[in-house]
């Protein structure tokens, strides 16, 4: 029986049939939100219940197949997606004071990830790569008050509304550091301080271009390397396979001198 629903986990036509699923159900929620009719609502609303039904008996295919049972919480998305699903079975009255319980729906949708190899490498990747991205986004930081402070102290004066205090050139620098409008918050203090160019364009040499650079090198890195580890394990796992085959031949080959 096992071993049944070990198949039935581990075939595509089970993977694509719960993909399939989970995007359906991310259509439903959409729709659930535009002003639609009772006979729409109620629909939507048995479609849900026939989703969560799919959702636990697929948990419970997953759970049963696993081979080791104590190795199926030891996975965090077994365990997110466990969560995911027991929350779906709690009733929900359609009124603001359950609002957290339905929102906790919404991410159902992210349940995806747990299918789809390639999305569940990138979350994973970047799971991976917080330590040095927090080192990356410290020193990022660090340039960004001192830009702030600068700016504070120069700029006050002329345009107070944004450089007043440390605080609001930081705002005002953020929105130069994104690169939205920020030839509107650079040409009013040009006309003032002819080398208000060299301010921001260092900083956005700096900060926007070179450290976020920086961060998406940083994820790519951890991503090759992620996907190193995974081709090793395969390899290791091919081979394995391998010596146990020629293991087991060379076992039969010793029974069957033996019987002769």
């Amino acid at each position: 029986m096992k071993q049944t629903f070990f198949k039935i986990r581990e075939s595509k036509l089970f993977q694509y049939s719960v993909l399939f699923i989970i995007i359906f159900n991310a259509f439903t929620i959409g729709l659930n939100t535009y002003n639609l009719g009772e006979f729409s609502r109620e629909l939507i609303k048995y479609l849900d219940y026939l989703i969560t039904i799919f959702f636990v008996i697929e948990i419970s295919i997953r759970f049963i197949g696993e081979p080791r049972k104590s190795n199926f919480f030891k996975s965090g998305w077994n365990i997110f997606d466990t969560f995911i699903v027991l929350v779906s079975l709690i009733p929900i009255p359609n009124n603001s004071s359950f609002l957290l319980l339905r929102l906790l729906r919404v991410f159902r949708v992210l349940r995806v990830i747990s299918i789809i190899p390639e999305l569940k490498l990138i979350i994973e990747s970047l799971i991976g790569s917080l330590k040095r991205v927090f080192y990356v986004s410290l020193l990022l930081f660090i340039i960004l008050y001192i830009y702030a402070t600068i700016g504070a102290i120069v700029f006050s004066n002329s345009i107070p509304e944004r450089w007043s205090d440390v605080g609001v050139s930081m705002i005002t620098l953020f929105q130069v550091l994104t690169l939205s409008s920020w030839e509107q918050v650079m040409l009013p203090l040009q006309d003032i301080y002819w080398w208000a160019w060299i301010y921001f364009f260092s900083f956005i040499i700096v900060c926007a271009i070179t450290m976020l650079n920086l961060l998406i090198a940083i994820l790519v890195d951890v991503v090759v390397n992620q996907n190193e580890k995974k081709d090793d394990v395969i390899k290791t796992r091919n081979n394995a396979e391998k010596l146990n085959e020629q293991f087991s031949e060379e076992i039969s080959l010793d029974k069957l001198k033996k019987d002769q």
